[in-house]
């Protein structure tokens, strides 16, 4: 089988499992990473380069504040204090 045909394949489950919502989508791109790594498709550096990348770690921090400011009531705090835009 060639290396095409089983990135779409890890692709496609990875899409029926995000669908699913079973498992946490960290879960989901570790197990992508791994599944490319064990098919032979991408060496084990390859597979978790991605991880350590500055923009993905950025996004990934995004992602905590933003959530720990929805957790706080932060931004439902910022909501009722915006004024209305009603044109």
């Amino acid at each position: 089988m060639s290396h095409t045909t089983i990135t779409f394949l890890v692709l496609g489950a990875a899409v029926v499992v995000f669908v699913w919502d079973r498992f946490p989508v960290a879960v989901v791109a570790l197990g992508v990473a791994l599944s490319l790594w064990a098919t032979g498709v991408l060496d084990l550096n390859q597979a978790l380069a991605g991880f350590g990348d500055p923009v993905v770690l950025f996004i990934a921090s995004l992602f905590i504040v933003s959530e720990s400011h929805d957790a706080t009531g932060v931004t439902a705090w910022a909501g009722s204090r915006w004024p209305s835009a009603s044109v």
